[in-house]
């Protein structure tokens, strides 16, 4: 006989608000799409470019085993040009329309990466009766300013209190006292790790997620053809490791070289922004002090709000992003303008009529890597505590859609 005792997840952060069912986040994906990825093949593209029709892929479904439809996939893109993180790889959509199971986009100009793009992210389709799938629970219900109730789509599972604590320094005590059965994965405290490391509820997976430091589009320091040289060159990758103490490693790309410190950028005021997520400020203040002693930059760090998009106020952000997309066609497109590149140009043209040249992927590849505007800093690991008696994994990889149900065993449900 199963038990009806709830089990009480803590995150950090009201996933449903400032991400949406469209984020990669993967907080967010577990209480928000739990949907099989569905894909769509491009069939069709206008003389001119600018219009691109695709077929969603047959066999496609939702967790709960309904079809996925073209209009849940021309849904789901409408709701990503709402989501910051995705608008910019999105602006050249003017309108989206569904017929069937054929896509329609119409584009502002051409957009050869759109298709890769379309192929490589996961727009996280909502479910046809437009609430949020979430497989083996029904859609999220706010029972209070802090707290989510899911409910169970089917009897083997219990039902699942989410609550949202900010200070996640107190989390292992709070999972002690047992307020909580399972803690926020991404919000352990680093440095309490060695305390925790050997028992037997402290779990450790990988979650994809990485620290990042973005030039942001549009400021006259991310202008400057040189500046993410000097800046990656500047960086000290064991001191920014050393900064969170436990439970990341370094991201430094393959090509990264130190450069010797300089007083090159002396006078030039950077601003530096983060979202006020742990361990965000240790890892901002860190770099901070590492482009002031090595390139002499006068950095001002400012905490953002990340729903209100003030990212565009700064010149550098750091900030937590899922792998680059798998297609080298579309994470090439953070670059722009690239299609004017005298260099890149032709390898976008090349790949838009031949998705398979290898030449052209790598070529394009190594492009990405050395000229993207956005360093990795950190690989992390989520953390967390969970009840003995409790089976399932509540914190999967950022790749798992395919959401393991929460039981209680005998022992572990009284």
């Amino acid at each position: 006989m199963t038990s009806a005792r709830e089990v009480v997840v803590e995150i950090d952060d009201h996933p449903l608000v400032w991400a949406g069912p469209t984020s990669g986040d993967y907080l967010s994906r577990w209480m928000a799409s739990a949907s099989q990825r569905s894909l769509v093949d491009l069939i069709e593209v206008s003389a001119d470019g600018c219009q691109q029709q695709y077929r969603v892929a047959r066999g496609s479904s939702f967790s709960d085993g309904s079809p996925v439809r073209a209009r849940d996939h021309a849904r789901a893109i409408r709701r990503a040009l709402a989501v910051p993180a995705l608008q910019r790889f999105l602006l050249d959509a003017r309108g989206v329309h569904a017929d069937a199971d054929h896509l329609t986009i119409d584009l502002r100009r051409p957009a050869p990466h759109l298709p890769a793009l379309l192929r490589s992210v996961d727009l996280a389709p909502i479910s046809a009766c437009g609430e949020l799938s979430t497989g083996p629970y029904l859609p999220a219900e706010l029972v209070a300013d802090d707290e989510y109730m899911l409910s169970p789509a089917h009897a083997s599972a219990p039902p699942v209190r989410v609550v949202v604590r900010r200070d996640p320094h107190e989390a292992p005590e709070r999972y002690d006292r047992g307020d909580v059965d399972v803690t926020c994965a991404t919000a352990f405290p680093l440095y309490r790790i060695p305390d925790y490391a050997e028992r037997a509820d402290f779990r450790t997976n990988d979650v994809a997620i990485q620290f990042c430091l973005e030039f942001v589009p549009g400021s006259s320091f991310a202008a400057d053809p040189e500046a993410r040289r000097r800046v990656l060159g500047a960086l000290r990758y064991p001191d920014v490791v050393a900064a969170c103490g436990h439970g990341v490693t370094s991201a430094a790309p393959p090509f990264h070289r130190e450069l010797r410190p300089a007083t090159i950028g002396r006078r030039i005021s950077v601003r530096l922004g983060y979202w006020h997520y742990y361990p965000n400020r240790q890892v901002a203040d860190e770099i901070a002090d590492q482009l002031h002693r090595n390139l002499g930059y006068d950095v001002i760090v400012r905490r953002l709000d990340f729903v209100s998009g003030s990212a565009e106020t700064c010149d550098l952000l750091l900030a937590l992003r899922g792998p680059h997309f798998d297609a080298p066609l579309a994470s090439i497109d953070l670059l722009d303008p690239t299609r004017a590149d005298p260099q890149l140009g032709p390898l976008i043209e090349r790949l838009s009529e031949d998705p398979d040249d290898l030449d052209a992927k790598r070529a394009l590849e190594t492009a990405r890597r050395q000229r993207c505007p956005v360093i990795p800093l950190l690989d992390l690991q989520g953390h967390w505590l969970q009840r003995p008696g409790l089976t399932g994994n509540p914190w999967p990889p950022m790749h798992a859609i395919d959401f393991g149900r929460l039981v209680w065993s005998q022992g572990g449900s009284n």
